[in-house]
């Protein structure tokens, strides 16, 4: 789908500065110089913004303006992205003109950049691309520096109006203002997040209403792992236009209702099969007896026969390639398979439904209550009975019926008849995410031997190795190495297996030169399993702000068995644990076949919920925590 790059950064606006110095409250400040910022801004900083302005002017609903302007001080490395500069313009959004300009710690010009000395390239990843990018890198081994940056932009649609963020992880500020200025005709209203930002406003035309939004003196704020993009906990305000315009189609942002009635106006032309190609879709599926299987087979053949391109000129940043089209050429955008797949389906009389959604993997739900475009792609949801079928277009590997996480469990707007409509996509369960592994370890006296071990996936876990058995051979060794947590074999062999199944299959075969962690006199110690069970180490934190997230909902099973060396016995088995917390379970146990000569060990994680709230971190870690202590045990054997 069609998305303006960077958006979601706060835009600043063109002032009129006059030499090295700027007018904060009542004294002159020298703000290239380092030295004049206030130690209390320092606190957990990489950088501080010295000042920002944002100006942005609205006419109509496809002509405006965005002027920036903005100095910011680096404190040191870690702050360096800033010294990277990315601009984005297509035909909506054409950057004019660019002024940058680079400060040492005294605040003295070390050089100066305009447009013209930034690399440029085609933007965007399709088969067709409309957008350019620009990119300059500043470089320096010295700190604190400082960068004076001004852009001008004109835009040609109100649809995607930027957002303000007023700061970023670990950046303090000085000062920023924001500033929309629009025609009263486009109805143009905000929605402030994470914070207390109202606009002052005002106007001098009847015409036209100005927001006005000014922050200073915000201390720097700490980005929490693992708890999904920054922007959707940093104080920010967001914007949308009633009225819009969108390359000639004009639209109504004012619900979400009228949002889908704009893309079913844009689709409509586009979303049915001509009568030969009907038939032969009808012929495809005539011999299956019931609704279901035929949704199946026709999703399994988009599967097996199309290919995805990501195509963004222009309007077809939202409307689909026609479905005849996708039909002859056997290829299609996110849109495009989508809405492809929705007519295959109306051709058999199977009611479905396009829907947009932000897509990825730790993406928060869209807000219901703010109409606002933050989507990024399209799926399908399919209405058999009373049951929805929801349906990932652009993969050729995702089962029927199961989203994953990089559309799962948020709200995505249904395309209706009736208009748009938020719907909640369904979570998946910790059974349809789960690896089970099988191992098997026989080793000789000296502490070399053989590992056979069979993997069995489903869900996530399936489409990770399906994914793997695409790359190469030192790729694949290096997963298995570094991610999985085998033992770096003399030699080994890895089978990628029944793909086309529900649960793959995949084997491993290694040769160790040494099988225990460790050997001491006549006794062998053994780790219980011969990989990572489970690597998730949790940082310690006093409070926890944000939600953590761990990757999806999942189920781990691990059986091993050793089969220890003639000569030798078991000396000591290590402690059972049989662990829950509120989202999950653990158990294992560890027992001795003597008969048999076999030591073996059991694993089993179940994790119920993926995003753990910030006030049940401290139990979750906890319960990680121990899980990691029961991965360094040791089983012990020795000589007779």
């Amino acid at each position: 789908m069609k998305t303006f790059k960077t958006l979601f950064v706060a835009l600043v606006t063109l002032a009129s500065w006059s030499g090295l110095s700027a007018q904060v409250g009542q004294a002159k400040v020298n703000l290239f110089d380092a030295s004049t910022i206030p130690d209390d801004l320092k606190k957990d900083a990489y950088k501080v913004k010295r000042d920002e302005k944002v100006e942005i002017e609205l006419s109509q609903p496809d002509k405006g303006s965005i002027k920036t302007y903005s100095i910011i001080t680096i404190l040191d490395s870690k702050g360096a992205d800033e010294l990277i500069f990315h601009e984005y313009a297509d035909k909506f959004r054409i950057l004019e003109d660019v002024d940058i300009r680079f400060f040492d710690a005294n605040g003295k010009l070390i050089s100066r950049h305009s447009k013209k000395d930034m690399i440029t390239s085609s933007a965007g990843s399709g088969l067709v691309e409309d957008g350019k990018g620009y990119y300059l890198r500043l470089n320096t081994t010295n700190y604190p520096v400082t960068v004076e940056a001004t852009t001008v932009y004109t835009i040609r649609t109100s649809l995607q109006l930027p957002s303000y963020y007023p700061q970023l992880p670990y950046q303090a500020v000085e000062n920023s203002q924001f500033i929309i200025k629009y025609a009263t005709s486009l109805g143009v209203k905000y929605k402030t997040y994470n914070g207390t930002m109202k606009a002052e406003e005002s106007s001098t035309d009847p015409k036209y209403l100005t927001y006005r939004f000014n922050v200073r003196n915000i201390p720097a704020k700490k980005y929490e792992e693992n708890s999904g993009p920054w922007t959707q906990y940093f104080p920010h305000v967001r914007f949308n236009s009633s009225r819009f315009t969108f390359d000639g189609f004009p639209g109504d942002l004012s619900s979400w209702k009228e949002l889908g009635n704009w893309y079913n106006r844009l689709a409509s032309s586009v979303n049915k099969l001509s009568e030969k190609n009907q038939q032969e879709i009808q012929q495809m599926v005539k011999h299956l007896p019931s609704d279901i299987e035929k949704a199946r087979f026709l999703y399994n053949y988009l599967q097996r026969n199309f290919r995805y391109v990501s195509i963004q000129l222009g309007i077809g940043g939202f409307r689909p390639f026609p479905a005849d089209f996708v039909h002859d050429k056997k290829y299609g955008d996110c849109k495009g398979l989508s809405n492809y797949l929705e007519a295959c389906l109306s051709a058999v009389k199977i009611k479905s439904y396009s829907a947009w959604i932000n897509a990825g993997a730790d993406r928060p739900a869209v807000d219901p209550e703010f109409p606002f475009d933050q989507f990024n792609h399209q799926i399908l949801c399919v209405l058999i009975g009373k049951d929805s079928i929801w349906l990932e277009c652009t993969s050729n590997y995702n089962d029927f019926g199961h989203l994953g996480n990089f559309t799962e469990n948020r709200n995505a707007l249904l395309m209706t008849e009736n208009g748009g409509v938020l719907v909640k996509t369904p979570r998946s369960k910790p059974v349809e995410n789960m690896s089970t592994m099988i191992t098997k370890v026989k080793f000789a006296e000296d502490g070399s031997g053989d590992v056979h071990a069979t993997q069995y996936s489903t869900g996530e876990y399936k489409y990770a190795q399906i994914n793997i058995s695409k790359e190469s051979a030192e790729v694949q060794k290096n997963v298995m190495i570094n991610r999985m947590g085998f033992s770096n074999p003399d030699e080994y062999e890895i089978k990628y297996l029944d793909q086309d199944k529900p649960a793959t299959k995949t084997e491993y075969s290694l040769t160790l030169e040494k099988i225990p962690d460790f050997i001491a006199g006549s006794k062998m110690f053994i780790r219980p399993r011969m990989y990572k069970f489970w690597g998730v180490k949790m940082p310690a934190v006093e409070k926890r702000n944000n939600d953590y997230l761990f990757d999806f909902p999942l189920s781990k099973k691990d059986t091993t068995m050793f089969v220890i060396p003639e000569g030798y016995e078991l000396d000591v088995l290590p402690a059972p644990k049989n662990l829950t917390f509120e989202y999950g379970k653990y158990e294992s146990s560890y027992w001795y076949d003597s008969a048999n000569r076999t030591v073996y060990s059991s694993a089993s994680l179940v994790l119920n919920q993926y995003r753990i709230p910030a006030l049940r971190y401290n139990d979750t870690k906890t319960f990680m925590d121990k899980i990691l202590e029961d991965e360094n045990q040791k089983l012990i054997i020795k000589k007779l």
